[in-house]
């Protein structure tokens, strides 16, 4: 049970999931008039800035001593690594931006943003769950598709359960791998629906 957990851990860490969101927000509305090779240049232009980057960045103060845990278990260590994640999203949101992307794809990052810098001032006192900040984020896109009429009729159903099957799995394994506690999975899943949902209305 523990390797399932590590597994839904990893595949939907937090530095990964702007891609997923951005590549949903992408494939399944009318931005796939656009064809894949162009898309594709999009998606991977959000990963290289949210993932790949802030990643190496994160290894970098590993293997200099700056942090015990790759992984960044430990709540006090977050700080620097949290600030390199906001630079590196703050470079994504002007990538998006200079590339003519909609308003209501750009909020879904600049709710990244203002989430991921709530977090770090949580983060000073207690630990939430970075995870479920961004499953929340990604729960509350997918909604605001769906009912907001951008998301294609055939795609609605089937991603609505998909993630929030998805979320409570990946609570569940957070829990379960004793990283947080129910309360820390709770208050990361509604931050993320909050940050995401109230940029979404700023934006569009």
């Amino acid at each position: 049970m523990n390797k399932l957990a590590t597994l839904l851990s990893t595949l939907f860490h937090p530095l990964l999931m702007p891609t997923y969101g951005i590549g949903i927000a992408l494939y399944t509305s009318y931005m796939r008039v656009f064809g894949n090779h162009l898309l594709g240049i999009v998606v991977t232009g959000v990963l290289l800035t949210t993932c790949i980057l802030p990643a190496l960045g994160i290894y970098i103060l590993y293997k200099a001593g700056a942090i015990s845990d790759f992984r960044l278990h430990e709540r006090t260590e977050r700080t620097v690594p949290y600030l390199i994640n906001f630079i590196c999203y703050i470079a994504c949101y002007l990538y998006l931006y200079r590339f003519g992307i909609p308003h209501w794809i750009l909020s879904f990052i600049a709710g990244a943003i203002v989430s991921l810098v709530i977090s770090l001032i949580i983060n000073r006192y207690w630990k939430i769950s970075a995870h479920m900040v961004a499953a929340g984020s990604m729960v509350t896109l997918v909604f605001l598709m769906s009912f907001f009429g951008l998301m294609l009729k055939p795609y609605i159903l089937p991603l609505q359960l998909a993630v929030l099957l998805l979320a409570g799995a990946i609570g569940s394994s957070r829990i379960l791998l004793n990283r947080h506690t129910l309360g820390q999975v709770g208050a990361g899943f509604a931050l993320g629906i909050v940050c995401c949902g109230s940029m979404f209305f700023i934006f569009v």
